[in-house]
């Protein structure tokens, strides 16, 4: 008798699968196995969701290939994908695809000589009652914030919570970071403790090792995951506790479809497998906080700083324009550091060498030909686009303008540069995304800073996350108002936490540690919050004003973005967009006139970066509270929408950035 094969593909599609007959041959084939199938005329990978005799109304094809010998995805996985396709509004295909595993198909890290504690250490008092109430929520589930400030050691409970669950029950961990390369102390302590146990998810893997990991994983044969976003769809067997460090940060949230945030699927995960969810922080996500004060979720503080540092003395210093990247006082003091042999982080959050690059005669600074974004110096005469990509040789510009092309502002090349001329005996590094390219790179510098090979390390905000040097007692903030004056509600709170986060790496140890804060906005209320490294305070201050403006977390944000290589179709799309979403609105408030409810539709309006990769973008955002009400509205109302050809709607459920 005849098989049959659901099949969903990655592609963002209408229905969720499609019907494949199931050639006799294969007789070892089964659910949770990728095959590969004929769609229009391509040859495409697809997984096996359901195999069934019920005979279709329609002709159906043959599979072509089986790819697997045994299923890759297994029933939780399957599960949870209906739920991220009905949560995020995207294809069943396009869920389960990101949980299967990428890789790179070439690199292979290096192990780095990082010294670590090989067993658990004792947790002091605070410590310990984090420990202990959050133990007292395992196998239920249970949401709990760390809340600790930076060194107060967080990363010891995590430990010893894993330790507890591995040595008393049959279940698995997953242990989510935002970087891996950043956290090489961590994943030392891990592997010395837990041994053959551990599974990294690291995307600079070989594509063939990631693979063989995920397998171990599949088969139970690991039991702790440790990884970045994508690690929380790992197939663990049986899922007993989900850690998310540094909660807050934005490389949590997915940026393709499904636009989903690693926090959301791991409340899943951990609802369906009655399992505690620990997520820590120094500057928790506002929303999340505020859910902690209001006693949705557990909240467990930890106050002071573990190996008895204390936290470091934070100064502002007004930036005067004297044409140095660097004012006086942060120089002496890295020329203190220097002479002490103790070392220095410089944070200047801004790539490249020069951020403008400016023609007199024209009186204009040179944009991207395919973005709404100025062209960025790099050294070697690059003029980059930090948005698209695209790169051009200054001497070609020049030629086009037909003037020579002045420079203006630092960036974290210039900045290495200057240094270098300052401190020439000096050791100095750089991380940025043009210098850590390669995983190997970073992984090296961060294990040479902690070895104490380095003097002094500048980059961008990677270098405020995870770096624990004993040695590091000054850090330096260069333009710390960068990120203020972006139109996003939430452009404090990310500057916030970057200027804590960043303190937070001076004075881990013995020695004291200091910070110097450098700007031309010191009265700014963000930046005299942060000096006091207060995070209530300046929480108080921040959910004063989202109460005020209705943003999270009194509402949830849905973001409808049209983008098209035309500009008139994207108009066109957002405004045929925007005329079927009013109108939706209006007949469900008809049939439920609740005047408890708010839908509040901000736009159609061109997105802050207008065009990028020449692609056009104009979108709609929705504020509401009644964020499932309106994501039925938009199921019903995308069903029967027709847009323009090459017109790509992006939806963003509870989005991180709006520009």
């Amino acid at each position: 008798m005849l098989q049959f094969a659901e099949v969903a593909l990655n592609i963002p599609f209408e229905s969720d699968t499609l019907t494949y007959e199931i050639p006799h041959e294969f007789t070892k084939i089964d659910v949770g196995m990728r095959v590969q199938v004929p769609l229009r005329n391509r040859k495409v990978e697809g997984v096996i969701v359901e195999i069934h005799r019920q005979y279709p109304s329609h002709h159906t094809k043959t599979i072509l290939k089986q790819i697997d010998k045994s299923p890759v995805i297994n029933q939780e996985q399957i599960d949870l994908a209906w739920w991220v396709k009905e949560y995020y509004l995207s294809s069943l295909g396009e869920a389960i695809f990101k949980m299967l595993p990428s890789g790179k198909r070439k690199r292979n890290l290096q192990d780095f000589a990082v010294s670590a504690d090989s067993e658990l250490l004792q947790l002091n008092e605070e410590q310990q009652s984090a420990y202990e109430g959050i133990l007292g929520t395992f196998h239920q589930e249970a949401t709990h914030l760390l809340y600790g400030i930076t060194g107060s050691g967080k990363t010891e409970v995590y430990i010893h919570l894993i330790y507890q669950l591995l040595e008393n029950t049959d279940k698995s961990a997953i242990f989510l970071v935002p970087e891996i390369s950043l956290t090489v102390q961590t994943l030392k302590r891990l592997e010395l403790i837990f041994g053959n146990q551990l599974a990294i998810q690291h995307s600079a893997l070989r594509k063939s090792d990631k693979y063989n990991s995920y397998l171990q994983i599949l088969s139970g044969e690991k039991r702790i995951v440790v990884g970045t976003r994508s690690a929380i769809f790992a197939p663990v067997p049986k899922l007993g506790l989900v850690i998310i460090d540094e909660e807050h940060d934005s490389s949590y949230k997915e940026h393709s479809s499904p636009r989903y945030h690693a926090r959301q699927i791991a409340m899943q995960r951990c609802k369906k497998n009655g399992a505690p969810l620990v997520l820590g922080s120094a500057t928790p996500s506002v929303e999340l906080f505020f859910h902690a004060m209001h006693n949705n979720v557990f909240c467990h503080r930890l106050t002071q700083r573990a190996k008895k540092a204390k936290l470091s003395e934070i100064r502002i210093y007004d930036k005067k324009e004297n044409g140095e990247i660097l004012g006086s006082e942060l120089l002496f003091q890295i020329k203190k550091r220097l002479e002490k042999k103790e070392q220095s982080i410089l944070l200047l959050n801004r790539r490249g060498y020069s951020p403008l690059i400016y023609a007199r005669n024209a009186k204009k600074f040179i944009e991207c030909p395919n973005c709404t974004a100025n062209l960025c110096y790099h050294k070697k005469g690059h003029a980059t686009c930090h948005l698209c990509g695209y790169t051009t040789n200054l001497k070609t510009l020049e030629k086009e303008v037909g003037e020579e092309l002045d420079k203006f502002g630092a960036g974290t090349q210039k900045l290495e540069e200057f240094l270098l001329e300052k401190f020439p005996t000096a050791r100095i590094e750089r991380l940025d995304q043009d210098a850590a390219r390669n995983k190997e790179v970073l992984a090296e510098v961060i294990g040479r800073l902690v070895a104490g090979e380095i003097d002094i390390l500048t980059g961008t905000q990677m270098i405020s996350k995870g770096l624990d040097a004993a040695k590091v007692t000054l850090v330096g903030v260069v333009n710390a108002n960068i990120g203020l004056g972006l139109p996003d509600f939430r452009a404090g709170e990310r500057v916030y936490s970057l200027l804590t986060q960043v303190a937070g790496r001076a004075g881990r140890s013995e020695r004291p540690g200091e910070v110097i804060i450098e700007t031309n906005n010191s009265y700014h209320p963000v930046i005299q919050l942060a000096t006091t490294q207060n995070y209530e305070n300046f929480y108080k201050t921040e959910i004063h004003a989202r109460y005020h403006t209705f943003y999270p977390p009194y509402s949830r944000l849905i973001r409808l973005l049209a983008r098209s290589k035309s500009e008139e179709k994207s108009q066109q799309a957002i405004d045929t967009v925007h005329t079927a979403l009013v109108q939706a609105i209006d007949e469900a408030k008809e049939q439920d006139d609740n005047p408890e409810q708010k839908i509040i539709v901000l736009g159609p309006a061109a997105c802050t970066f207008y065009r990028i990769d020449s692609n056009f973008r104009n979108h709609i955002i929705i504020k509401t509270n009644v964020h499932l009400k309106v994501k039925q509205i938009l199921r019903q109302m995308l069903d029967g929408l027709k847009l323009p050809h090459k017109v790509y709607l992006e939806i963003d459920i509870d989005p991180v950035d709006l520009v």
